[in-house]
């Protein structure tokens, strides 16, 4: 198997993807690298992916952050922003 160089532009991409939040899986697909080399470069740039708990906390809040507010007056099914 040939080992590509990861170059500046990779590089800027990967970070870029990691900043909007795209998986690692997303992401590899997207520069057509492995999984497991895709997470440890982003990790080697300083800008690691969320761990799974931490993917799963953030999305607990956001949900919690969706249900408090709909729940809030004002905001119920018939009410439109």
């Amino acid at each position: 198997m040939l080992r590509r160089a990861w170059s500046e532009e990779d590089n800027q991409k990967l970070q870029a993807l990691v900043a909007s939040g795209a998986s690692a899986l997303r992401a590899s697909v997207a520069l057509k690298r492995s999984l497991a080399k895709t997470k440890m470069q982003a990790r080697h740039l300083g800008t690691p992916f969320p761990t799974d708990s931490e993917r799963k906390r953030k999305l607990a809040q956001v949900f919690k952050h969706s249900i408090d507010r709909a729940r809030s007056p004002g905001h119920g099914p018939d009410t439109y922003e």
